[in-house]
């Protein structure tokens, strides 16, 4: 039965937050239906993440003025306080009363008794004028609490944050954390030269901007409904892929003839970069611990064209496998993490509950890396990237493996005017000769939160 986009709104921000759902899986469930209009495909995204960005300030409010917890209401009532608290202090396409009649009618369908309440904890915070105060407040230096508030990060995530960054650099981050983030694709140039590929992209209503760090790499402006439902994108004439996973692979340069292993590589984006960039001709080995996960590196690698040079194996990477020892010319890590980069495209990352996962992270991201490092043949390439801004996942898990092996040592990727990268703002020259670096929404626009480090074997 279709129901309105606030509604299923309202029941996919609650799956996403009780069941710990990703936020992308929800949202494309709903959108698959095939229900709503272009329009309404927008406001119900709007509600789902803009309800999960502004959580915590949401959640203040109802709990004040329902003079109650709000998870002591029921699951749907606070669904529909969420994204109609979020409409009223955070959008003015529509006036509050009409927002308002919409959060009781809803209501009325589910819990007919409880549409009084929702009716009187949304007319009380609307005559709170609070809306100016939930844009603009005033947080003091050094006040955690306030700034944790404001920007809808938990406290414990802010103080951990707050280890590696300055005060500055963190009041920079949690705000680009509340930024839209671009949906961007990799042309697969394995299916025909640029120009071609982005003629026929167009042609189904899909426009594309070049971005300038990566050639492949191209910004989404317009398309309608679900662009994988496009057919050009079951063509393969291109993928959905971040601009730091794109990264992660020209710095592992991989070339043609090569033999290269992706350590973890579902759902397989840069397994089938690999590929492209060695234009179909070598072998490119991706593993994977888990087997549904493996059959989406399968798919994808059938889709665009490059599944004849790759081979997928279901292996666990916490395992040593001396049948693969110096055997690779190059081996990318892109190691389970806190993913806390990705919070821009899934804010729901920002209320993680698994503690005990987050202290065991750093050994066995470094369990991983040195597996990895035992692939590599002499003189060869070992790559490693996470999603995350956390030291003790990132520089700290590659200097203890440095430490450990020093016939590995950290190589400089970038040369101005080499490997089609440009040194511009998001590198300097610098940054470029270290052989790693820490990319971020804040400093970095289009990227998300990740590192990659890139280090050579000298036997």
């Amino acid at each position: 039965m279709k129901i309105s986009p606030r509604e299923a709104a309202a029941h996919a921000l609650e799956n996403i937050l009780t069941f710990e759902r990703f936020s992308n899986r929800e949202t494309g469930r709903w959108l698959e239906k095939g229900w709503w209009s272009p329009e309404d495909q927008r406001l119900f995204l709007l509600l789902v993440y803009g309800s999960l960005e502004q959580l915590l300030q949401l959640d203040q409010l109802i709990s004040a003025h329902a003079r109650r917890p709000v998870d002591k209401l029921d699951p749907f009532l606070r669904g529909i306080l969420r994204i109609s608290v979020y409409q009223l202090c955070f959008t003015d396409r529509i006036p509050a009363y009409a927002v308002i009649n919409e959060a009781v009618e809803l209501a009325k369908k589910k819990k007919p008794k409880a549409a009084g309440l929702v009716n009187a904890v949304l007319r009380a915070i609307t005559r709170s004028g609070i809306k100016d105060k939930a844009r603009n407040p005033i947080v003091d230096d050094d006040n955690l609490q306030a700034l944790s508030l404001f920007y809808s990060h938990p406290q414990w995530l802010v103080e951990l944050l707050h280890q590696d960054y300055s005060w500055t650099d963190l009041k920079a981050l949690l705000a680009a954390h509340q930024q839209p983030p671009s949906l961007t694709v990799r042309l697969n140039l394995l299916k025909g030269k640029k120009e071609e590929l982005l003629f026929a992209i167009s042609q189904e209503g899909i426009e594309l901007e070049p971005l300038g760090y990566i050639p492949e790499a191209f910004r989404v402006i317009t398309h309608q409904g679900l662009i994988t439902n496009s057919d050009v994108y079951r063509r393969g004439l291109f993928h959905i892929q971040s601009l730091s996973s794109m990264m992660a692979v020209h710095w592992l340069d991989p070339q043609p003839g090569e033999r290269i292993i992706d350590m973890a590589a579902a759902p397989g984006g840069k397994a089938t970069f690999i590929a492209q960039r060695m234009n179909g001709k070598g072998q490119v080995t991706a593993r994977d611990i888990s087997a549904r996960r493996i059959q989406q590196i399968k798919e994808n690698a059938q889709r665009l064209g490059c599944n004849e040079i790759i081979t997928c194996q279901e292996k666990d990477g916490r395992k040593p496998d001396p049948e693969m020892t110096h055997t690779a010319d190059r081996v990318l890590l892109d190691a389970p993490c806190s993913s806390f980069g990705m919070i821009r495209k899934k804010p729901e990352l920002k209320y993680i509950k698994n503690w005990q996962r987050l202290r065991e992270l750093p050994q066995l991201q470094y369990q991983m890396l040195e597996n990895a490092g035992k692939m590599v043949r002499n003189e060869g390439v070992l790559v490693y990237s996470t999603c995350t801004y956390l030291h003790r996942e990132n520089d700290a898990v590659v200097e203890r493996f440095l430490d450990n092996h020093p016939n590995f040592k950290l190589e400089p990727q970038m040369e101005k005017g080499t490997n089609d990268f440009i040194i511009n703002d998001l590198f300097t020259e610098k940054e470029a000769s270290k052989g790693f670096i820490q990319l971020g929404p804040h400093i970095h626009l289009d990227f998300d939160g990740f590192f990659v480090a890139r280090m050579k074997r000298t036997d």
